[in-house]
């Protein structure tokens, strides 16, 4: 088994901000309309590269296509409970199943991933379909969150590594979790306060052999122990980098402008297609 523990530092977002862009997002979506399986904005713009290709807009048992290589469904669209949907991507040999489900989108309480990636290519046989499977699931307890940021929590020592005090895994309000025939890979991050209002997160890798293979899979971990935590603590690194570099901007808009600012994404069309023919409104 191999377990790692990284704190980083980040610009925090203010709860009611995030509430009110989840309302934000959901009331765009809301107000858009369906003709001829071709989606439309409320000023009559044409949302691209998207259709509606079974079932009524928004309504449970809708389904889309987007981009040509990916199917969405509509499982549930109610602002009062919770919003659903599942997504079917097809890259290649690779195949990606997702659900994604928001509960509560006036004061969201949860929202959870759960989804599956397999690769094709095992000669027609299902004696290593296994192992071209992996599922994964997350998680992340949004009311436990913001409890956590809002409090005090120590600032990154040397190295970053354990400067934070340790915490049991329940108490972690976001997990996530990776689940393969050879192992398990298990992501908790739990959120502090710095004086100064930031974000320290505290992020924890576990990993862990499973079945008849474990004893193989522990000594390569073992092997590949500091490469495992040069990329861990890499990527945390770029993420919360990339992250303090957009959350200021983005969180010092209000709702009309992050209402602009989700149409302008909304309607840009893929860089390849800037070259061909355009219908303008």
């Amino acid at each position: 088994m191999v377990h790692l523990i990284y704190t980083v530092t980040v610009e925090s977002v203010p709860r009611r901000w995030f509430e009110q862009a989840v309302v934000t997002l959901y009331d765009l979506v809301a107000e858009t309309r369906a003709e001829d399986g071709r989606l439309f904005l409320a000023d009559g713009r044409e949302v691209p590269d998207i259709r509606l290709v079974r079932g009524s807009h928004l309504r449970a048992g809708a389904e889309y296509e987007v981009d040509d290589d990916a199917q969405v469904r509509v499982t549930e669209w109610d602002r009062r409970s919770a919003v659903r949907v599942t997504q079917h991507v097809t890259d290649g040999a690779v195949t990606a199943e997702i659900e994604g489900e928001l509960r509560d989108v006036e004061r969201p309480r949860e929202a959870g991933l759960r989804g599956s990636v397999s690769t094709s290519g095992t000669g027609g046989t299902t004696r290593w379909a296994s192992l071209t499977r992996a599922t994964g699931t997350s998680h992340i307890r949004l009311d436990d969150w913001w409890d956590a940021a809002s409090g005090q929590s120590p600032g990154p020592g040397p190295g970053k590594d354990g400067a934070v005090r340790r915490q049991g895994p329940s108490s972690a309000p976001l997990e996530a979790r990776l689940d393969h025939r050879l192992g398990r890979a298990v992501v908790r991050a739990t959120p502090g306060r710095l004086p100064d209002g930031r974000w320290t997160i505290r992020v924890s890798l576990s990993v862990r052999g499973r079945s008849l293979l474990r004893p193989l899979t522990t000594v390569a971990l073992r092997v590949a122990a500091r490469a495992l935590r040069r990329g861990f603590t890499r990527t945390l690194d770029t993420t919360a980098a990339r992250w303090n570099e957009v959350v200021p901007g983005l969180v010092s808009q209000d709702m009309p402008q992050l209402r602009e600012r989700i149409l302008t994404t909304a309607l840009e069309k893929p860089l390849e297609d800037e070259s061909g023919p355009r219908e303008g409104f």
